[in-house]
Parts: C-alpha cells; sequence; structure tokens
C-alpha cells in the first residue's frame, strides 16, 4: 500500500508589502533617502517591493518606521483603493 503524495496548497511569498507608519522628519538622510529609494513618500502609504536582498537590507535601515509584509501578489494603487472603499447600498441607473 503506497501512501498519497500530499503537496502544500500555500503559495510561496514573492512581494514585500511596505507601509511607511512613521514620518520621516528630522532623521538622518540616509533613512529619508532610503524611504525614497522604497518608493515612500508619505505616512500611511503602501507599496510592493520584489522580494530580493537589496530591498531587505534597504527595508532592515528603516526597520523603526515601517511595517512589512509578505504577500503572494502585489496590487496596484485603484486596487487598494478599491478595497477601501464602502458599498454605498445602491445604484444609480439613470442619470438625468
Amino acid at each position: 500500500m503506497s501512501t498519497p503524495i500530499i503537496k502544500a496548497t500555500k503559495s510561496i511569498p514573492k512581494f514585500f508589502k511596505v507601509t511607511q507608519l512613521r514620518s520621516s522628519i528630522a532623521l538622518p538622510e540616509i533613512k529619508k533617502q532610503t524611504l525614497n529609494r522604497l518608493g515612500l513618500y508619505k505616512r500611511h502609504q503602501t507599496v510592493y517591493q520584489k522580494i530580493s536582498a537589496e530591498q531587505a537590507g534597504m527595508i532592515a535601515i528603516v526597520k523603526e518606521l515601517v511595517k512589512v509584509e509578505l504577500t503572494v501578489d502585489s496590487e496596484t494603487k485603484s486596487e487598494m483603493r478599491n478595497k477601501r472603499k464602502s458599498n454605498p447600498g445602491f445604484i444609480i441607473e439613470k442619470r438625468k
């Protein structure tokens, strides 16, 4: 009797989801430049970066200022905006 092979259904993360939580005001210039190179310019801004050693090093420099999650997919700005939108509860069928 052979044992069945069970494959894992979880995917390997491919992206860092980086969200800036703290401001870069009054910080050393190297940290400001690192945030800019990551694509972060404002608080609560989120960007997706491919997982690489270079990106991990930049995140380590600003680890106190950002929140990092591992994700399988990246989202565009419009997809993130649509996730935040609430359902109005009605549909406009025709305008005058």
